[in-house]
Order: C-alpha cells, then structure tokens, then sequence
C-alpha cells in the first residue's frame, strides 16, 4: 500500500507528489555539481595554457639577453682587437719616426707624415749616376740605415717609387723615363730585400716625371725632382 502523500496549497494531504519533487531536486543538485566541474576544468585548462605561455616568453626574453650579452662581448673584443691593432700601428710609426729623425737632421733624407703613412724621400744624386740605375757605393750606408728602420716595421706595407725629371731620356739602357724610373725603385727593392726586409712587403714603381716634387725647369728644380721615394703604409 502507497503511504505517500503530498499537500495541496490549502494543507489537504495528496497522494503520489512527494516522491517526484525529491527527484526534481536531486537532477537539480546533479547539474549544478556536473557544471562546476566544467567550470574548474576550463579554469584549470586556462591557467595551463597562461602558465606555458609566461613559461615560454620567459623563455624567449632569456634568450634574448643572452643574445644581447653574447653580441655585447664579442663587440666589446672587436673594439679591444681594433684598439690593440691601432695602438700598436701609431707605435711602430713613432719609433719608425725616431730611427730616421738623425738621418733627416743630416740632410740625407727627408720625411713626411701623411694619411697612407710616412714618405721617406731620397736625393737620387745620393743613389745613382745622371741616367743610370745602378746604385753608387756611397748610397748604401743611407739605404742600410733604412732598412734597419723597416725591418721593425714588419705590420707595414712597402712603396718604393722611382720619379725623374722632365728631361727626355735615351740610351742604349733605357728608352725612356719610365724604364729608368722603374729600374730604380727595383734597385733599391732589391737592396733592401737583401738587407733583411721582407719581400711580400714590398712593391716597386716607375713614376717617371708625373709626380714632380716642384713645377720648374731650371736645374735646381730638375735636381729636386729626381728622387727615390719609400713609402710606409699604416
């Protein structure tokens, strides 16, 4: 026998409603719990995908510090190997300044400083006969000192140039200016390779009259212009 009851508004009791209304609450309470968990997952879910995201950007901000440091060293070495390079330049050339400064006060040659490096400017009178590119006796103690000096240039690169006047030359040795002007800076390559500098550091020119020391014909300024000029790279 069914001994539920329920009540109508007016407190009647009523059979059969007490159990359906149990039920109702209970699906009720089901739903709520089953949408919470929804819910907490999602919120689970989330704040994985937030905590791999600051992980990963974490990650990529080291990175690229460590990049930054990495790139910050290395030019810090680039500048120190630059300074080093260049402090070490500007010190050959003083001492290379030095060791001819005796040299210039005897008038046996004359020095110049520029942006290439330093010119080093020899009388050809001191070196060779008029028309001639075999070196005289008397030049060699002038060459032998100089080369002294650029043996201890050994960072430096090496021009000789032979210039001459404008005065045609022909002989039976040499057709012209520029065949006795590049005979010359041979001669004293030659010499100085023999005296201990090193060949790969040198090269020789013929200029002939094209770069003239002063502009005149008289004979003082045809004297000035036939010289030997050495010219040290920095």
């Amino acid at each position: 026998m069914n001994t539920d009851y329920g009540y109508r508004r007016d407190g009647v009791k009523t059979r059969g409603h007490g159990h359906e209304d149990a039920d109702a609450d209970a699906g009720s309470e089901r739903w709520l719990i089953s949408y919470a968990d929804l819910i907490t997952t999602l919120m689970v879910f989330f704040l994985t995908l937030y905590v791999l995201q600051l992980a990963k950007t974490r990650e990529a901000e080291i990175k690229s510090f460590e990049t930054h440091v990495i790139q910050d060293r290395a030019a810090s070495a680039k500048g120190g190997i630059a300074d080093a390079v260049a402090n070490a330049r500007e010190l050959a050339r003083k001492n290379l300044l030095s060791q001819l400064e005796m040299m210039r006060d005897r008038k046996q040659i004359t020095v110049k400083e520029g942006v290439q490096g330093v010119e080093i400017g020899i009388d050809a009178r001191i070196l060779f006969n008029s028309g001639d590119a075999r070196l005289l006796p008397q030049s060699f103690d002038v060459l032998d000192e100089i080369a002294t000096a650029l043996c201890k240039q050994a960072e430096s690169n090496i021009l000789v140039e032979g210039h001459t006047d404008s005065v045609p030359i022909s002989n039976a040795r040499y057709a012209s200016n520029w065949e006795l002007s590049s005979a010359r800076a041979g001669a004293v390559v030659r010499l100085l390779v023999d005296r201990g500098v090193g060949p790969r550091r040198l090269a020789a020119v013929g200029r002939a009259d094209n770069f003239p020391l002063v502009v005149g014909d008289d004979p003082a300024s045809r004297s000035m212009n036939r010289r030997v000029t050495i010219l040290v790279h920095y």
